[in-house]
């Protein structure tokens, strides 16, 4: 049982090596462009050359974002070639199963997503400190905080910090829970039945469990709330059920939701991968 489980891990391990070197061919170059932008920024910070200071944060932060997308593209585009594009019939005849070939995707591509977003967030931090001191002022910072803690509902800046926490995990777990939709989308479409349209199924596929996702969330929000609720106050705390309306909602639900489902797809995904699908 040792020596099987060992092997399993190597595999996988190999799996994810060769999944890593796939990917690391195009994204890392925008992290050197990155690098270079903020390079940019740092030089014309101290040298006080106002322009090239301008140039390099708008590049980095565009950077930064387009990050983001790139590396959601490659997701689903290695995805496709490397197991329904030409390279797929090698993939399905390496000693691995359905679930290492699908688990290693998501591990690469999810690290590199992970990265991508912290990247972003690393980044506004870092240069929203030279924009808040030296082009829009402390003064105007605090007045915008004031305004938000007034008329957005926030009783406290701690509840805004929360707030846009709780934003940026909600924008991930969509991200996330998109992939796992496209991967099992693109995996049925390349069932026998489908596969002589398998773009059109593909869509269609998705359409139907992106209304199924939607549809679930409204249900489970309705019957089976689940609130993290930033009181009047300034205290946080959890509601189960009907909010009480004192102060900001946040709901739970569509992210425990959004957990269970990509489980639940990684294994079906897996299972149309094993049995059904179709490689020309």
């Amino acid at each position: 049982m040792t020596g099987s489980s060992e092997k399993v891990k190597g595999k996988m391990l190999k799996l994810i090596k060769n999944d890593f070197l796939a990917s690391a061919r195009v994204i890392p170059l925008f992290y050197i462009i990155e690098i270079a932008a903020l390079a940019i920024f740092m030089i014309g910070d101290r040298t006080d050359n106002t322009k090239m200071t301008v140039i390099g944060v708008a590049i980095s932060l565009l950077v930064a974002f387009l990050l983001i997308f790139v590396t959601f593209f490659f997701v689903v585009s290695d995805y496709f070639k490397s197991l329904f594009g030409q390279q797929g019939y090698l993939s399905f005849t390496l000693p691995v199963s359905s679930r290492q070939l699908l688990g290693s995707k998501l591990i690469v591509y999810g690290l590199w997503m992970i990265l991508s977003f912290t990247n972003f967030i690393v980044v506004l931090d870092f240069l929203s400190k030279y924009i808040e001191k030296d082009l829009v002022g402390e003064e105007t910072i605090d007045a915008a905080s004031s305004i938000l803690t007034l008329f957005a509902g926030f009783p406290s800046k701690a509840q805004i910090v929360i707030y846009a926490v709780y934003v940026i995990i909600t924008f991930f777990a969509i991200v996330l829970s998109f992939v796992v939709q496209i991967y099992f989308s693109i995996a049925a479409s390349h069932m026998r039945a489908f596969q002589k349209t398998s773009v059109i199924w593909a869509v269609l596929i998705f359409v139907g469990t992106f209304i199924v996702y939607l549809a679930a969330i409204s249900l489970l929000e309705k019957y089976f709330g689940i609130y993290l609720m930033l009181a009047d106050d300034k205290s946080f705390n959890f509601v189960f059920g009907n909010p009480t309306g004192n102060g900001v909602e946040l709901s739970l639900m569509p992210h425990i939701f959004m957990l269970i489902q990509d489980v639940v797809y990684f294994f079906l995904t897996a299972n149309i991968m094993h049995k059904k699908v179709n490689i020309r």
